[in-house]
């Protein structure tokens, strides 16, 4: 008789390299061909985002889609590690955080040079940290806004502002009628803004807004094909309208800092399970890997 052997567990904290083989991992060549052009990095600076950046192939795309699908059908079996947010239920965002430390395919897109690479390039660091992961899946006709917001307004336990960056990476192709990204171009040259409860309302954010603010807030659709990606600064405004289409609208949100970034947080707490890092202290260690470094692959 043949016994079936349960397919051993990964410890995937313990791996700051790609585990599979879904994504390549950085070399000296990867600088020059994942480099973004003079041109965007300046669209960049001006608009505080960038859309439409390519970085995965339809079997790549798949394959992270197969993996988020498993974890969202409680049939990835570690839904229990995640450390924020929740799968199954009746909220109109999945919402969710950790999916990179229980799926090969999600964890290694952390580490992809298609997004490490231009992260670097778009902070002007040689060394990038991962921050954290965040999932935004909107089923189907039913599907909610995120509201109004500055990625930076719920960072405040880490320090300095401006060295952070968030790639939203669509799974599926965005559009209006799904609830594709939004930015308001030049809002990250705004003030600090309160943050905002993330599924409340869309205008809340407006109340907080001088005249000028509000005469700038024009914001831009950001309709993307899957496995393309967004890169926008953390003091940009964002947020997106509900899903009216009869097909759901997945996004995975990898946000990013630049080493040497510090603690900020009292009581040395920065995400839910971490071990503590005391306020003054530079953020490294398992939780928070080092995914790039560029004196490293020449």
């Amino acid at each position: 008789m043949t016994t079936l052997s349960t397919p051993a567990r990964i410890d995937y904290l313990a791996v700051a390299a790609p585990h599979g083989r879904t994504f390549p991992r950085a070399g000296a060549a990867d600088v020059g061909s994942y480099g973004l052009t003079d041109q965007r990095v300046a669209d960049f600076h001006r608009d505080g985002f960038i859309p439409r950046v390519p970085i995965m192939d339809p079997a790549q795309v798949e394959r992270v889609r197969s993996g988020l699908e498993a974890i969202v059908t409680r049939h990835n079996g570690r839904e229990s590690e995640l450390v924020g947010g929740s799968v199954g239920g009746t909220a109109p965002i999945t919402y969710m955080q950790g999916a990179w430390m229980i799926d090969e395919a999600i964890h290694d897109l952390v580490f992809h040079p298609a997004i490490t690479v231009r992260v670097a390039q778009l902070l002007g660091t040689r060394r990038v940290r991962f921050w954290h992961d965040q999932v935004f899946y909107k089923p189907a006709k039913t599907g909610g806004n995120v509201a109004w917001h500055q990625d930076y307004s719920y960072w405040k336990r880490a320090t300095p502002a401006g060295s952070f960056m968030s790639v939203w990476i669509g799974l599926d192709d965005s559009s209006l009628e799904n609830g594709c990204l939004h930015c308001v171009p030049g809002s990250h040259r705004w003030p600090l803004l309160a943050p905002t409860d993330l599924m409340g309302d869309m205008e809340r954010l407006a109340k907080q807004l001088a005249p000028d603010q509000l005469a700038q807030f024009k914001p831009q659709p950001l309709e993307q094909p899957a496995g393309t990606c967004s890169f926008h600064h953390d003091h940009t405004v964002h947020g997106s309208f509900p899903n009216r289409s009869d097909r759901p609208r997945r996004a995975i949100v990898l946000n990013y800092m630049a080493d040497g970034t510090r603690s900020a947080a009292d009581d040395g707490i920065l995400m839910p399970g971490a071990g503590l890092v005391p306020k003054g202290e530079v953020i490294e260690g398992s939780w928070f890997p080092l995914v790039l470094d560029l004196d490293a692959v020449g």
